[in-house]
Order: structure tokens, then C-alpha cells, then sequence
């Protein structure tokens, strides 16, 4: 993890395409709801302030960014100025904190009551007792921390971004916080992304279904990643000597980075399970259809293009064969001749001519003159 660094660019980019794409995500699942005729339950509503906050991080990030505050070197302070110097990175540090915090709080209730909907029909008592558990510990998880971070100074807020001495002065030592936040965090994860696998099990579906359900909750194993990523940033911030020659402002943008990406993770992850009735309805299967046929046109028509092509090569050679060699021009022109007649007198015999008809009308000539 000493190599690595989150540069400007990463920045820029995380900021501008995740929030169209959480925005896309929150919106489809209202939309697949309201498809449904289903009514919007807690779990569908807690998703709307958690896209909130996580639009407020990347306003954050491309804020600090655009200030050089996250993505570039720690500048040199003048001598005898380096607890009194400023850190930029650390005021967007200490928002992205707070702000992520609400964030996880809100997503993890939403996976919660998703769970509880779904499987609370045919389960035993004790499947609800341990959803209320777990929800129980969400709230205080998020109320704890938020609350510690933001009164580790007292009520002197201004020292999260003022200067490292002011920081010094805080009765709390935030590292230590951060440190339990982010293993607190990997563990909540782990227990949520678990939880459903000996429910999914039980289901009356087939392997390949039950598999299929199960892959839709991988994608919290990314959020469980990028958890992970930032946990190792902060154990590694931790250690003295790597802290002695780091670059204190490019761990702290690693750490925000991946604070980031964890929150629009679990905020898609937590909405994909709800987007995969959209599959189900008429007018998603519609475009799915007409998209196949498209495509299956396209590959068609140039299927038909290659053959064409090639029949066409196949008789440009045989007309220059031809053109070289006059004798076997006429030999070719007698032959076709033959076949030609040859196949006249193949149809004859195989459609010959109807001599009972021709009997029938003379015989009607016949008696017709007779008559006269």
C-alpha cells in the first residue's frame, strides 16, 4: 500500500460518474417498484438520504480537488511553522467521514429491511428477533461513531481544520477512532453479506437460480473490498516508521477515496436485488427482445455480405480461367448446351404431359361432329 496513490485524475473521475450512475440506480428501482404495482416500503425510502449524502462526498472530493487540497503532495511547511501549518486534506477528510458514516448507517438499514420483507413469510420467530438485533446495532454503530467524531475535539470544530496542533489538543485520538470505525465496518459487512446465504439455500428454486440469486448480493463484496482497502490505509497510517516517511496528504486522500467508493458500492449493491424483478416485466423484456433481433439481423446481413463476396471472387476466377483459354470457352458453351437440354428432357420426365386430358377433349370433338 506505500505505492499507492490516488491522483487528481482518479479524483475527477470518481467524482463525476459515480453520481449519475447511484442516481440512475435509486431511480430504477423506484421505477421497477411502481412497475410492480408494489408500494415503496422503509427499505426503498432509506435508499434516498443515503444518495444524498453520497452526492455530498463527491462534492466534497471534487471541492478538495479543485482547491489542491486531495490528490497532491503535502507542501513544505517554513521552518518551525509544521504544527501551525494547515490541512486541507483534513478538513475534506473529516466531512467525507461524517458524511459516509450517515451514509453506511442508511444503506445498511435499507439491505436489513430488504431481508425482512422478502424472507420474513414461512421463516421461524427467531429470523425477526435477529433482524430487530442487528438493526439495533446499525443505529447505535452509526449514532456512536458519528457523534465521536464529531465531539472528539469538545465543541472546538475548528481544529479538525486548522492546523495539527490544534488536533493535539483533542482529548480523543481520532486515528484510534478511524481505526475501530473501519474494523467495525468490514465485520457489519461481512455479517450482512452472509446473512442470507442459508435463506437463499432453503429456497424451493433450482441450483442454478439459487446461484443466480446469490451473485446479485456479490456486489457487496466489492463495498466489502474497498472497506478492506481503506482499513489497511489506516493500519499502515498507523505504524510509525511508514508514517515517518510518507506523504501525510496522500494517505489522507487514499483513505477519503476509498471511503467513497465503498459508499456507491454498497448504495448499488443494495439496490440491484430490487432491479432484478425489472427482467420480469413486459415492457424491459420488449427492448430486450428487440435489441436481440437487431443484433441477430446485423449478423445476418453480414453473413449474407460474406457469402455474396465470396461467390462473387469464386466467379471472377472462373471467368478469367475461361478467358485464358478459348477452347475451353466453346468446351464450356457445348457443355452448358448439354445441360440445358439435359435438363429440359429431366422436366419432361418428370412432368409429363396429361394424355388422358388430351383423350378426353378429342373424344368430345368427336361426338360433337357426330351430332351435327
Amino acid at each position: 500500500m506505500a505505492s499507492l496513490r490516488i491522483t487528481p485524475p482518479l479524483l475527477w473521475t470518481a467524482g463525476t460518474i459515480w453520481p449519475p450512475v447511484c442516481i440512475v440506480i435509486v431511480a430504477a428501482r423506484f421505477a421497477t417498484r411502481k412497475a410492480q404495482r408494489a408500494r415503496f416500503g422503509p427499505d426503498d425510502w432509506l435508499t434516498l438520504p443515503a444518495l444524498a449524502l453520497v452526492l455530498g462526498m463527491a462534492a466534497t472530493i471534487l471541492a478538495a480537488t479543485a482547491e489542491r487540497g486531495t490528490g497532491y503532495p503535502t507542501p513544505k511547511p517554513a521552518p518551525g511553522t509544521e504544527l501551525t501549518a494547515s490541512s486541507h486534506p483534513q478538513t475534506a477528510f473529516m466531512a467525507i467521514t461524517l458524511l459516509q458514516l450517515s451514509a453506511l448507517a442508511f444503506i445498511k438499514l435499507s439491505c436489513m429491511l430488504f431481508y425482512y420483507r422478502i424472507f420474513r413469510k414461512g421463516t421461524h420467530r427467531a429470523f425477526e428477533i435477529v433482524i430487530h438485533v442487528i438493526n439495533a446495532l446499525i443505529v447505535i454503530w452509526g449514532f456512536g461513531f458519528f457523534f465521536s467524531f464529531l465531539f472528539a475535539c469538545k465543541t472546538h470544530f475548528d481544529y479538525f481544520w486548522t492546523n495539527l496542533e490544534n488536533q493535539l489538543k483533542c482529548p480523543l485520538d481520532l486515528s484510534k477512532i478511524d481505526l475501530s470505525l473501519s474494523i467495525s465496518d468490514v465485520i457489519m459487512d461481512v455479517i450482512i453479506l452472509v446473512f442470507p446465504i442459508p435463506l437463499v439455500l432453503r429456497l424451493q428454486m433450482s441450483t442454478t437460480n439459487k446461484v443466480a440469486v446469490l451473485a446479485i448480493f456479490a456486489l457487496g463484496a466489492l463495498a466489502i473490498a474497498a472497506s478492506a482497502t481503506r482499513l489497511a490505509i489506516i493500519v499502515q497510517e498507523l505504524n510509525v516508521e511508514f508514517a515517518a516517511a510518507a506523504d501525510q496528504d496522500f494517505v489522507s486522500t487514499d483513505a477519503l477515496y476509498f471511503m467513497y467508493i465503498e459508499a456507491c458500492f454498497a448504495l448499488c449493491a443494495v439496490c440491484l436485488p430490487s432491479l432484478s424483478g425489472a427482467l420480469k416485466l413486459k415492457g424491459v423484456q420488449n427492448l430486450i427482445d428487440g435489441f436481440s433481433a437487431a443484433f441477430s439481423n446485423i449478423s445476418r446481413s453480414s453473413l449474407r455480405s460474406r457469402g455474396s463476396n465470396n461467390s462473387a471472387k469464386k466467379h471472377e476466377r472462373l471467368n478469367s480461367a475461361h478467358s485464358e483459354n478459348p477452347h475451353s470457352r466453346s468446351g464450356s458453351e457445348h457443355n452448358s448446351q448439354f445441360a440445358s437440354r439435359a435438363e429440359t428432357e429431366r422436366d419432361l420426365e418428370m412432368y409429363p404431359l396429361p394424355k388422358d386430358k388430351v383423350i378426353t377433349v378429342t373424344s368430345r370433338i368427336e361426338q360433337n361432329s357426330s351430332n351435327e
